[in-house]
Formats: structure tokens, C-alpha cells, sequence
């Protein structure tokens, strides 16, 4: 199989065994690659109502086609399990060295299930798998520190991938980290290591990528990085970043602000892309990327990648914190324990709002640095206050009987867009695969960034959001990068020499359509249901008292319309089972549920 390595690393922790099969070829067909075979061996081999802690629920790392060729930002790396945030599907990204690495060394899917007895790491050396003790060497360090001491022990061009003292902790927020600075950040996957008492993934790879027609596939790489990525569309990645989104965002009363209270913040000026370039020391980049959007500072007494937009917008704005050395310290913080900063920003946030309301007293206050820069070590040891923090918002808010103040769908916290701001992104926050999302469809994009729609209406949003959910699928097989202006014409390009022939719009869209229901059954598998796909109270019905979002609300009942509306355009039933129909019509025929109509 040209461009695959063809192989399937299975690693049994509980028996610390290896063992290799072939890829799937027919799968691969399917489902191409990255998020695609991840959700086809997730459906697999996750026991159906298997709890995301148990040893049964497989953590699964995949790779795309391209991964360790000359494909622009195709150097990603897919990670999935089931959640133990939201009890459904998580497919998390990282970018950085480690999805060509596990190529080179002869794998394309890396699927590990049961628990070690005692920590360990495992090293993957070509066809050479060992499972080595962690012990008080490996375990319990943060991650840059255990990155350097792997490189110290093993060789300095290994990659690794791996979990911090969250992770070991089992914080349902748990990230997974590679590279220092690179996170798979969403939905736990962290957690799911930990529970498998595995440290880090290690690995070294000596073998290379076969490509067909090597010549032409360089030379049409080189065109597409010169025609379509190193571009105008792009180049707000190399020369602000994310955080040039804090000042768009802000100023369309979309950054949530205080737990959500507003969506316009007074210091965003403090937190903005013009402050950080101020202390921008260079730039840099991920494997296979010209644009080279890793923007690193320097803050007293360190240097360090980010913060990206999502930090700031909910570790600064939405914690009431306009001092940008206090977002970085927590960002820094939340990198080496191993924590999402999405989800760690809107708990702390919540927790002040809880407090506030005086029904918690966990000694935060918005706006006060000293408590917001405490919590991230207590809820990665689940110390202190950090031991209710640690369940994550709609957990904690219910524990405390204020479940109306956790900003959260299907479990996962909300991302820095807030719906009273750009209501197409409220639909697909509640209809995203994996709980509240910005990446799986942006419409933010249309009414904020490009002004060309009312910001303020469902109006068109269910067919948009359905054709960004299919195209993020598809993309996500590559795995391309989601900061880059992507068409299935650059897409096409790519899978002309991976199929070696030409495919349509048409074809690629339903690749993403068939990967997006495959998501769809697995979840309803797991439990789904309509009411699931949701939005929190506060954002249906509570208007935000100031800017240009003022007094505006999604919604109940045009929210409802929408949703009908998106079912219908999927091709599911009323309570949002994709029908015998949609399953034949994408390949999916026996998979679903046996009451589909």
C-alpha cells in the first residue's frame, strides 16, 4: 500500500505484549486515514457501555497518509478513546514530530488497550517494542522534564508522546503532550493513558514513506505550497497567530468574559496579538509546515510557546485576568502538568463564578491573580479545592447545585466563541461529534472574521455547519492542519497520487459525510440521545447585559428549528439517528442502530 506503512501495532499493557497485523486495507479505502481509520478501530474495539477508565477502552493513535512526506502540515497525529469527560468519542489532534516517526517506524495505527501493573513506558524502535518500568525515574515528572530525561536515556532523536502528572491523576481534562509544547488537548485522553499506568509512548523510526511517482508528487507539493499555502489567505498564521482572533472576537461580543456573564472583555487590549508582539523572541514550526505558526515569547525568567487565542480567551478574558504574564504562567503551568487549558480556564472560571455566588468557597475571585495561578496544581494532584475542580464543569456545577453556570455541551467545556455572539457556532457546538468544539465547524468564520453573515441568526447556519462537519472529516484523514485555508481541490490534489486517479468534491465530502455518521452510530451506541445535543441555559436565554452582543440570545425555539432543520439535512430521524437509507447510501450498513427507520 503505497504511502501506508501497511502495519497495525497492537500493545497489550495488561500482558505487556506487541503484537502487528495488517492494516485494514479495505478500511483504509473507506476511511482513508487519521480520524477515519481512528473512528473505524475505536467502533471496533471499544466494548459497547465500557467505562472510559476501564482497561477495555482502547487508546488508539493514527496517523495520515501523508505523514512523513513533503505534504504540507500533514506531520498530525490523531488520538482517540472514549472520553472520560463526556462518555463518548473523543478524536483529539497534535501537531510537532510524532505522526512521521510512527510511520518511519512502520506503523500507521497504534491501537493499546488493558493496564500495566506497575508504570512503564514503551519504546518502539522499528519492529522493536520493549515496555520499560517508569518507576520513580519517568513517573510523576511534568512533561518537559520527562521529555528531556527520555532523550537522555534513550537518544536524542526519539519522539514522545506523553501524559504529565494529570494524566497520572486521572483528571477527566488530562492532557497528552509531544514535542514540550504540542498538545492533544480535548476530551481526556491523558486520563485514559494514566489509567493504563503508561507514561509515554517512545519512539524511534529508520524507514521511509513509498510514494509512487516520487518525482511528480514533489514537484506538485512544491506548486501547492507555493499556490496555495504559502499564500495571503495564510499568512496571518506566521505573522500573529491565533491571538490576532482576540481583538476580532472581542470586538463582535463573542469572548466569553467572566464565566460567561458578557462577551466583551475591558483588558482585552492587555491580552491581544500587539502585546505579544511586543515580546515575540521568533517563530516556529511543526514537521512538513512552511507556515510556521508557533509564536514563542519571552516573560521573566522563561521563554515559551503561546499563549494561543484559546488561552486567552478562556484562561484571561473569561477569568476576569488582564495580566498577560499571569495567562502565560498558567498556560506554562497547565503545558507541563499536562492539562487542557480550554477546559482548566473554564473550571477555574466557573469555580469564581460559583464563589461569587457564594456557593463555593474555594478562595477565588475574578480578576485575582493568586488564586487563578494556584489552581492548576491542585487539580492536577486533586489537592485541596483542586479535588472538586478536577471533575470538570458540568460535574462540579452540579455538585453544587448551580448546573445553569457550567459553559459545557455534552460534557466538554465550551471553546472561546460565545454564541451570543455568532449563533451558527451555538448549532455546532451542540451538534459536534465530541462535545462543545470550534474545530469540527466554524461559522464564526463567515459572520465574524468575514462579515458575510448575520452574526445574530440560525438562518443557513444547519446547512453550514453540516458542510464544515463533512469537510473537517475529510481533512482530518490527511491530517491537514485546521489553521490553513483548505478546498477539496487542495485536498484532490493530494489523493490524486494517493489513489492515483482524479476525485470529485462530490466523492471527498462523502468520505467526511461517511466518517461523520460512523461518529454519530458509535455515540448512540454509547448512549446519545437528542436532548444531548444541547446548549447550556445561559446561552439559550440569558442575554449578555453589554456590547455588541447585548441583549441578544440563541434562542430555544429557533434553536429547535435548527436542529430539526440540520437532522433532516444529514439524513437522520427525528431523534437524530441516521436512517437505513443515510447508512446504505455512505457504507455504513451494519453498523447502526437496529431501530433506525
Amino acid at each position: 500500500m503505497d504511502f501506508y506503512a501497511g502495519q497495525v501495532l497492537r500493545l497489550d499493557l495488561t500482558h505487556l505484549q506487541a503484537t502487528v497485523e495488517p492494516l485494514d486495507a479495505e478500511w483504509a479505502r473507506l476511511y482513508v486515514g487519521g480520524k477515519g481509520l481512528l473512528l473505524r478501530y475505536l467502533f471496533a474495539e471499544l466494548p459497547p457501555g465500557c467505562e472510559a477508565l476501564a482497561p477495555e477502552n482502547p487508546l488508539i493513535l493514527a496517523t495520515g497518509p501523508f505523514a512523513g512526506t513533503l505534504a504540507a502540515t500533514c506531520s498530525r497525529l490523531a488520538v482517540g478513546c472514549k472520553s472520560p469527560a463526556t462518555g463518548m468519542l473523543l478524536d483529539s489532534y497534535v501537531g510537532g514530530s510524532f505522526a512521521p516517526e510512527i510511520k518511519f517506524a512502520g506503523y500507521d495505527v497504534v491501537v493499546i488497550g488493558g493496564k500495566a501493573s506497575e508504570p512503564v513506558l514503551v519504546l518502539i524502535e522499528d519492529e522493536k517494542v520493549e515496555f520499560v518500568p517508569a518507576g520513580s525515574r519517568y513517573w510523576g515528572l511534568e512533561t518537559a522534564s520527562l521529555e528531556a530525561r527520555i532523550r537522555e536515556d534513550m537518544g536524542r532523536r526519539h519522539k514522545v508522546l506523553s501524559i504529565g502528572p494529570a494524566g497520572e491523576h486521572q483528571v477527566p481534562y488530562a492532557c497528552l503532550s509531544t514535542d514540550q509544547y504540542h498538545k492533544a488537548g480535548r476530551g481526556g485522553a491523558g486520563a485514559v493513558m494514566g489509567s493504563k499506568n503508561l507514561k509515554a509512548v517512545v519512539v524511534r523510526g529508520t524507514g521511509a514513506v513509498t510514494i509512487p511517482g516520487i518525482g511528480a508528487f514533489t514537484a506538485d507539493m512544491l506548486r501547492l505550497q507555493r499556490d496555495s499555502v504559502l499564500t495571503p489567505d495564510n499568512a496571518w498564521t506566521h505573522e500573529e497567530g491565533t491571538p490576532y482572533l482576540v481583538d476580532a472576537v472581542n470586538g463582535a461580543g463573542a469572548l466569553p468574559t467572566r464565566n460567561w456573564r458578557t462577551g466583551t472583555f475591558e483588558g482585552a487590549g492587555t491580552i491581544n496579538s500587539a502585546a505579544l508582539l511586543r515580546i515575540r523572541t521568533r517563530i516556529r514550526a511543526c514537521t512538513q509546515c512552511p507556515l510556521a505558526c508557533r509564536q514563542v515569547h519571552a516573560f521573566d525568567g522563561y521563554v515559551c510557546e503561546g499563549p494561543e487565542f484559546e488561552t486567552l480567551g478562556l484562561c484571561g478574558a473569561n477569568c476576569g485576568i488582564g495580566d498577560l504574564a499571569a495567562v502565560a504562567a498558567f498556560n506554562r503551568a497547565c503545558d507541563e502538568l499536562g492539562l487542557d487549558t480550554i477546559s482548566t480556564g473554564a473550571v477555574v472560571a466557573l469555580a469564581m463564578d460559583l464563589c461569587e455566588q457564594g456557593a463555593a468557597d474555594y478562595g477565588l475571585a475574578f480578576g485575582d491573580t493568586a488564586g487563578f495561578l494556584a489552581a492548576p496544581r491542585l487539580i492536577a494532584a486533586r489537592e485541596g479545592s483542586g479535588a472538586e475542580l478536577a471533575l470538570g464543569a458540568r460535574a462540579l456545577a452540579a455538585l453544587k447545585g448551580r448546573s445553569d453556570l457550567a459553559p459545557e455541551v455534552k460534557g466538554l467545556e465550551m471553546p472561546a466563541y460565545d454564541p451570543r455572539g455568532t449563533f451558527g457556532m451555538g448549532l455546532a457546538y451542540a451538534t459536534s461529534d465530541r462535545g462543545a468544539c470550534h474545530m469540527r465547524a466554524f461559522t464564526a468564520g463567515d459572520d465574524i472574521l468575514g462579515g458575510a453573515a448575520a452574526a445574530d441568526s440560525l438562518v443557513g447556519r444547519a446547512r453550514l455547519v453540516v458542510d464544515q462537519q463533512d469537510f473537517s472529516a475529510v481533512a482530518w484523514t490527511g491530517v491537514w492542519c485546521a489553521n490553513m485555508a483548505l478546498d477539496t481541490g487542495f485536498l484532490g490534489a493530494h489523493f490524486r497520487h494517493l489513489w492515483g486517479r482524479e476525485t470529485s468534491h462530490e466523492e471527498l465530502m462523502t468520505i467526511g459525510a461517511r466518517i461523520w455518521n460512523l461518529g454519530r452510530l458509535l455515540n448512540l451506541r454509547e448512549g446519545l440521545r437528542r436532548d444531548d445535543d444541547c446548549l447550556p441555559r445561559r446561552i439559550l436565554s440569558v442575554p449578555h447585559p453589554d456590547g455588541v452582543a447585548a441583549g441578544k440570545v440563541v434562542g430555544a425555539d429557533a434553536f429547535r428549528e435548527a436542529l430539526d432543520e440540520y437532522y433532516a439535512l444529514r439524513g437522520w430521524d427525528a431523534e437524530g439517528v441516521p436512517t437505513r437509507e443515510t447508512q446504505a447510501r455512505l457504507s455504513l450498513t451494519g453498523l447502526g442502530r437496529d431501530d433506525a427507520a
